[in-house]
């Protein structure tokens, strides 16, 4: 039994002085804006008399951030005065693609040539020809979605599907929990949590901040299980390590959720009061779901699978911190509904505050805003308009098929790219780059830095950091919010993106002098509809807003979301889906998949790991995130490229040593989608057929000059509509001089 937890935010506030700037230097909130889920409160110093930020630290006042920062962040002094910045508009001379070159122009000149293509292109072809293309460069609420969507729905352009990395794991939350969320895991692990699985999740490397809560966890006595394929720096001070086959984890699940019934340690009453389809489940599903057919399909030993579930029901505080991994396979939605129903069976629920599952907060944090009101869907008739999934943004480019499999009518002839390197972050790349190369599609890349992406572009506009704007953060990973304001000026000629989005839509003659869609200033964004919003009952539209105004955030830098708001109480008002109830059945997934089922169910993959001694392709790669980057964003820093170097894959001894290959060769991963190259590194421990490698590592960075993501497939999720990043076979052999030498050439 764990020993009762002491309040480590009191703690950790009382124990470090506050900071105090140095004289003639001044020191300013931010929140860090990148695809992380610690958002973590970051302090700016400045010097007022040179106006440069000239270091950054963690918040010491901040619950989560507790004043250090990840290895990332910890740079971004680099990362703003870099001299790979884009620092001014400039225009394509010469062909495109890798070693374009171009010319600086002025803004003018710029946003000129950009809105007369757009008007071209409505004219000739219709506006379903112009496609906005954007993800998560910036994970501020007004840089990511806010004055660029008014802008397209004006316009009613063609729609983008955002699915590229989380829709499977949100929409089985969505499906099962609706807009409800466990506990931060952080927290969780702070507030007397006393078995704690780590399902996917290699937290050191994409979670840091709940590292230290869960260290100070275990020193009281609580135990750490990791469920994972690889051996990643999480797994290393895990009690006990989990390793299933690659997209089994919806059968394991499965079979601990019968282990417990058939122990009968389930709660009865929790899932007769609080859960919809339960016994029909048990009835109709779990039957299949053998510890002898789990060890078959997973890899795993009956006997550790049954002490887990064992040792899980019997423990009420525990908390399962799930994440994206999980999500990117073909079978991923139905896999990660299997793990978020696992607690439903034990009843810890009940533990609020170290209890239940989560991939996140993100269906709480992000979707709980008057969206409308944020997007105006009324400025135009969008919704009628096709849309385009970013995960197939190859063949549409390169092909001209729809997400229907229909000839694209009228094809793209204006792309408009922000928030994302779309050479590098899609599947199918190799397909990407080739449409990115049409001669008849006009490319407008809005970006921070020169990236693969840019070297396509007929225009290039300078991006900002987060200390050159306003904006507000929402954490997807925990329950904080956080207010920037500038702190230096823009460097060069740089612009955020919603200034982007009024100077363009000031060009189209979008602006309405009874409307201020285009002239509502990002502060009265944020008042108006991320923090003070109420609804016709005059109380906050977001529960999670509750007692928060934006001064108060301002002049702290952060504030914790009211999660202890009374129309929160899930287990005595009812959970937010149709039924009311958690729906382990749930129909509205075969009302919208009708080949899915209604339960949390183990489908084996498409292209997932079989009989590897008689593939074709016997290799399952996983391309996680990298320990020193976020996508592309940091791949800018010298610093970081250094310790990262070049790009690697970790492959078994086994399968290794069946190859010839030894530690530090370059070798070559194929299938009949594509090639890239990696350099091995050797691991002990990891599953023979599996290997490991890094995502989005830059093409042009890349022996050959394609990353990981020219193997991949355009297939989508069972349901979500998500990319399978995961679900990719591949043979690897060591590379010859002769292929060495024409990768290392083309990489170059």
């Amino acid at each position: 039994m764990a020993a009762k937890p002491k309040d480590f935010t009191t703690s950790v506030v009382n124990y470090i002085p506050k900071v105090k700037p140095p004289e003639g230097h001044s020191i300013h909130h931010i929140s860090c804006p990148h695809d992380c889920p610690d958002t973590c409160s970051m302090l700016v110093t400045k010097d007022d008399k040179t106006g440069k930020a000239i270091s950054v630290q963690g918040d010491p006042s901040h619950p989560i951030t507790r004043g250090y920062l990840c290895n990332k962040v910890n740079h971004y002094i680099d990362l703003v005065y870099n001299e790979n910045r884009v620092l001014y508009p400039h225009r394509r001379v010469g062909p495109k693609g890798p070693g374009a070159k171009f010319e600086r122009i002025t803004w003018d000149e710029a946003l000129e040539v950009i809105t007369n293509d757009f008007k071209k292109t409505i004219k000739e072809y219709g506006s379903e020809a112009v496609q906005p293309f954007s993800y998560s460069g910036t994970l501020g609420m007004l840089g990511y979605w806010t004055m660029d969507q008014r802008f397209f729905n004006k316009m009613e352009a063609a729609r983008l599907e955002q699915s590229i990395c989380i829709y499977a794991a949100m929409w089985a939350g969505l499906y099962t929990y609706g807009l409800s969320n466990g506990p931060h895991v952080g927290e969780a692990a702070r507030d007397g949590c006393e078995l704690m699985i780590l399902w996917a999740t290699n937290l050191v490397s994409t979670g840091v901040h709940s590292i230290p809560f869960i260290r100070e966890a275990k020193e009281r006595g609580m135990k750490l299980v990791v469920v994972d394929p690889r051996r990643t720096r999480t797994t290393m001070f895990a009690d006990v390590h989990i390793q299933p086959k690659p997209g089994t984890d919806a059968f394991l699940a499965n079979a601990m959720i019968k282990v417990i019934v058939d122990k009968n340690l389930h709660d009865v009453d929790f899932l007769n009061t609080q859960t919809h389809g339960w016994e029909e489940f048990v009835e109709k599903v779990l039957p299949r779901y053998t510890l002898e057919e789990a060890e078959k399909i997973t890899g795993v030993k009956a006997k550790d699978i049954e002490d887990l579930a064992v040792e899980y029901a019997k423990t009420k505080k525990s908390y399962i911190r799930a994440n994206y991994g999980l999500n990117r396979h073909q079978n991923s939605g139905q896999m990660c509904r299997a793990v978020l129903i696992l607690p439903c069976f034990n009843g810890s629920w009940r533990e609020e505050k170290c209890g239940g599952v989560a991939f996140g907060q993100l269906e709480e944090m992000w979707l709980r805003f008057d969206l409308g009101k944020l997007h105006r869907p009324d400025l135009g008739d969008r919704a009628s308009k096709r849309i385009v999934n970013m995960v197939q943004i190859g063949r549409a480019l390169a092909d001209n098929i729809g997400d229907d499999g229909a000839q694209l009518d009228p094809p793209i002839k204006s792309l408009f790219v922000y928030n994302s390197d779309l050479a590098n972050c899609t599947p199918n790349s190799g397909n990407v780059r080739k449409g990115l190369m049409r001669d008849d599609v006009f490319i407008s890349v809005h970006e921070t830095f020169w990236t693969d992406t840019c070297m396509y572009a007929d225009i290039v506009l300078p991006a900002d950091t987060a200390l050159e704007r306003t904006d507000c953060h929402w954490a997807y990973g925990s329950w904080f919010l956080g207010i920037n304001k500038p702190v230096i000026e823009p460097l060069g000629e740089s612009i955020n993106n919603t200034e982007l989005f009024r100077m363009l839509a000031d060009k189209m003659g979008y602006v309405d002098s009874k409307d201020n869609a285009f002239t509502q200033t990002d502060e009265e964004i944020i008042k108006d509809i991320l923090l003070e919003a109420e609804n016709e009952d005059g109380e906050r539209f977001n529960c999670l807003t509750e007692g928060i105004n934006y001064d108060d955030v301002v002049k702290n830098g952060w504030a914790r979301a009211s999660t202890e708001s009374k129309r929160r109480d899930f287990l005595n008002n009812g959970w937010p889906t149709p039924s009311g109830k958690i729906e382990i059945k749930c129909e509205a997934i075969t009302a919208e998949y009708p080949d899915v089922s209604p339960f949390p169910e183990y489908v084996p993959e498409i292209n997932g790991q079989f009989d590897p001694k008689k593939s074709k392709y016997p290799i399952q790669v996983l391309s996680s995130a990298s320990h020193y980057f976020i996508g592309d964003s940091f791949q800018s820093v010298p610093r970081l490229q250094a310790m990262q170097s070049r790009p690697t894959v970790e492959i078994s001894i086994g399968d290794a040593k069946e190859r010839g290959i030894e530690d530090g060769d370059l070798v070559r991963l194929y299938n009949d989608n594509g090639e890239t190259y990696c350099y091995a590194v050797l691991i002990n421990g990891l599953l023979e057929g599996v290997c490991a490698t890094q995502k989005q590592f830059k093409g042009s960075n890349t022996p050959g000059g394609l990353n990981v993501n020219n193997l991949n497939s355009e297939m989508l999720t069972d349901f979500g509509k998500s990319p399978c990043f995961y679900s990719v076979l591949v043979e690897i052999e060591k590379a010859s001089e002769e292929m060495m030498e024409k990768a290392i050439k083309q990489g170059a």
